[in-house]
This record gives structure tokens, sequence and C-alpha cells, in this order.
């Protein structure tokens, strides 16, 4: 019997370099914006109002899309995606 590939062991070649890091980066922050909520909803959202907590917690999101979204756009523009004629 064959043995069948791992599906999601490898990345397509179109995807081209610095896909890697992209992800690694992606999650990193990610789990880094999380430990930040955590740590800032346990030790110190008391010290400020409800409005400002919101606005903290709006800042960080921001600033999660931001780094995240600067990222994937520079690798979306480096690839070539095909054009899709529409009759």
């Amino acid at each position: 019997m064959e043995e069948s590939p791992q599906i999601g062991t490898e990345i397509p070649a179109r995807m081209g370099k610095g896909f890697g890091w992209r992800v690694a980066l992606s999650i990193v922050v990610s789990v880094g914006w999380l430990i930040f909520v955590i740590l800032w909803l346990g030790f110190l959202a008391g010290d400020y109002s409800g409005y400002q907590n919101l606005a903290i917690i709006l800042v960080s999101v921001l600033a999660l899309a931001g780094i995240l979204g600067a990222t994937w756009v520079i690798w979306a523009i480096k690839m070539k995606w095909p054009i899709m004629k529409t009759e």
C-alpha cells in the first residue's frame, strides 16, 4: 500500500520565500497580544475606568492589526496572483 502524503507538511512553491517567518510572526504576535490582554485585565484594569480599559484594548487590537496587516500585505503584493477574466 502506498503511503499518502501528509496534508499540510509542505509549503507549495507558489507561496515563495518569507512565508514561514510570517506565519511564525503571526503566531508570536497573536499569543503575545493574548498574554497582554490577560495580564492587563487581571492586574492593571482596576486602576482605570471602563472606557479607559476599552480604549486600551482597542488600541492594542489596532496595533495587532497593523503589525499583522503590514506583514501579510507585503507578502500578498509580492505574490503574482493570476488575474481572473470575467466575461
